[in-house]
């Protein structure tokens, strides 16, 4: 292990600079205190707590999306080792902050975080000897409540390294300088659940309703919608179908019917409490529901009934959010990092619930033919349904003014422009003008997207990222997640009609009609839909063990105007954009990374790793 788990030093901050809306979780971090003073302190206390929530949930530079089927990385150093199959406890590519970008929030290093949280709670009830008799009630009621807080992120935190990495190095204390680490060892995957279920419901006995609680802070809500998160994962197939490669990655002996009933009840509990609903996007009127589903996640804080738990952020703080920045279109100087596939699009229904290729096809050379008698335009952009006009840039989206006046003046609408203008001389000449968002256009083209596409969900068109932070949440928790967790395990146990019912939920509120076929088809579907861009397809599509099918090369959209005469027509063709696979049984997880385990030679690898 390396020696951050050893002894981390409790240093607490004093924020000296308030952020502007005022948001206790997001103070700045600038001076310190020693161990005596912080546990004889409830503010210096909370500004340890506060460090310890900034440490749990930070803004994400690369998404987890970059290593599923939604999108294409832009900057591909690091996410290649994986979609290629190369990774290795030695090479773990974005894992290991190989080209500058990692997923700190999903990696080993965590256990720095956690080692501060058990810190935390090994030393908070001293804080009581400090206050006086009479303050005793309240000092107590504090001291559980903010435990109750330090149990949720700690929890959190494993269910992250267990989603990842399996068996976990379950630690409850906190490490002292002269520990010996030698006998420190993975607990089973089993083992790993078993102390996250217990750390939420003990969480969840402390904590107080969203409705009690300043937002951010975590919620009885919020630990046992952790509960349910982590018990689905621990009943689906990557895990529980019998067929685990070793203890740390699964269950040697499931009983797949207690399982399923467990990731049950605990999504039941969270819908029991009566807090938490989906919010009303509109329906049936599509325009409304794309326009409400967007705004849920340009939210400003917290509020939103569906929202269960996330992060908030202030534009004048160290502890920022870039979204607009790193994903934005290169027209207006963003950095387009992370390219929807085109694969994705294709996976957007029609309006009326009917599937894309069942109104288009594509030809030898991959162009979309339309051939519906139902939806004639040949743009395959019409009359999808309404979460795709609230989650994606597309060519010729509406989407925010353009930064420099003269690009201004050739765009007035500010449109998301990704195709290519080629005019066509009457001498045969050929002159071809590209759009201000393409990788050959006029501004910061190295930035354009590959596939042609853009997120929009996540994003806020009223900042300019080029010059401005996001103030718009991370959301971590919402409601419609427990609705369709409920959905799937029933559908485990069989229930497929109370499976149907709570998809449908999710389908209606989206202006879509009741689903038909397959049932978990329509449920993976829903999951993929409803919460692209939200780092959970990742996980899905290794738990339900279908990386094969989804990990196929990133495809992208060519789109070309051509102008002859009096003549104008317009093609779009499917290309080519990141070559990927083959996917390996070891992709599954991600390996121990190798100077842990050079250090901790004890430490048993994930399967397929050396």
């Amino acid at each position: 292990m390396k020696k951050y788990i050893k002894n981390i030093s409790i240093v607490v901050f004093l924020t000296l600079a308030f952020s502007a809306c005022d948001d206790v979780l997001n103070k700045v971090p600038l001076d310190a205190y020693s161990d005596g003073t912080v546990w004889a302190d409830k503010g210096l206390s909370d500004y340890y707590l506060n460090d310890c929530y900034k440490n749990t949930m930070v803004y994400r530079r690369i998404h987890l999306s970059a290593l599923s089927d939604e999108c294409y990385f832009i900057h591909i150093k690091g996410t290649d080792v994986y979609l290629q199959g190369n990774i290795s406890a030695s090479n773990g590519g974005v894992w290991t902050r190989t080209g500058g970008y990692s997923f700190d929030n999903y990696s080993w290093s965590l256990y720095g975080t956690i080692q501060k949280i058990n810190t935390f709670i090994a030393n908070i009830d001293k804080i009581a000897s400090s206050y006086e008799a009479s303050q005793q009630d309240e000092i107590n009621a504090y001291i559980e409540l903010r435990k109750g807080e330090a149990m949720f992120l700690r929890a959190f935190l494993y269910t992250q390294l267990c989603r990842v990495y399996g068996g976990a190095l379950i630690m409850k204390e906190p490490n002292e300088l002269g520990d010996e680490f030698l006998d420190l060892t993975r607990s089973t995957f089993e083992e790993t659940v078993n102390f996250i279920v217990e750390d939420c419901d003990n969480a969840a006995q402390l904590l107080k309703m969203k409705s009690e609680t300043e937002m951010g802070r975590a919620t009885t809500e919020a630990a046992l919608a952790l509960k349910s998160r982590i018990l689905l994962f621990a009943a689906s197939d990557l895990t529980a179908d019998g067929t685990a490669k070793s203890e740390y990655v699964g269950y040697m002996n499931p009983d797949r019917t207690a399982l399923w009933t467990a990731a049950k009840n605990a999504a039941k509990a969270v819908m029991d409490l009566g807090t938490a609903k989906l919010a009303d996007f509109g329906a049936p009127d599509k325009q409304a529901v794309a326009e409400n589903y967007y705004q849920l996640f340009k939210s400003y804080d917290l509020s939103n009934d569906e929202i269960i738990w996330g992060k908030m952020f202030s534009q004048v703080d160290g502890d920022v959010n870039q979204m607009n920045l790193r994903n934005g279109n290169n027209g207006n100087e963003c950095y387009g990092s992370h390219c929807p596939t085109q694969g994705l699009i294709d996976d957007y229904e029609m309006e009326d619930g009917s599937r894309f290729f069942d109104h288009f096809a594509l030809d030898g050379d991959g162009y979309y033919i339309n051939n519906s008698s139902t939806y004639t335009n040949e743009n395959p952009y019409y009359n999808r349904e309404a979460r795709f006009y609230g989650s994606v840039l597309y060519d010729s989206a509406v989407w925010q003014p353009r930064i420099y006046e003269a690009l201004a003046e050739r765009d007035p609408v500010g449109i998301y422009d990704r195709r290519t203008r080629r005019t066509v001389q009457d001498d045969g000449t050929v002159i071809d003008v590209y759009g201000l968002d393409t990788r050959q256009g006029p501004v910061d083209k190295e930035d354009g997207s590959y596939t042609g596409y853009l997120m929009k969900k996540t994003l806020d068109d009223q900042i300019q990222g080029y010059y401005e932070n996001n103030k718009n949440v991370i959301i971590e928790f919402r409601y419609a997640e427990i609705i369709l967790n409920y959905a799937e395990a029933c559908l485990g146990l069989g229930e497929t009609e109370i499976a149907a019912t709570y998809i449908n939920m999710i389908r209606n509120r989206a202006a879509l009609p009741d689903f038909t076929g397959n049932i978990t088809k329509a449920l993976r579907h829903e999951r993929k839909i409803e919460f692209v861009f939200e780092d959970k397809r990742w996980f899905d599509i290794r738990r339900w063990k279908i990386l094969d099918e989804c990990l196929t090369d990133a495809l992208g959209m060519s789109i070309l105007e051509t102008t002859q005469g009096n003549n104008v027509s317009t093609s779009w063709q499917q290309i080519n954009v990141q070559n990927r696979g083959p996917v390996d049984d070891k992709m599954y997880w991600i390996p121990v990374p190798i100077d842990e385990m050079n250090k901790a030679p004890q430490l048993v690898q994930n399967p397929g790793y050396q």
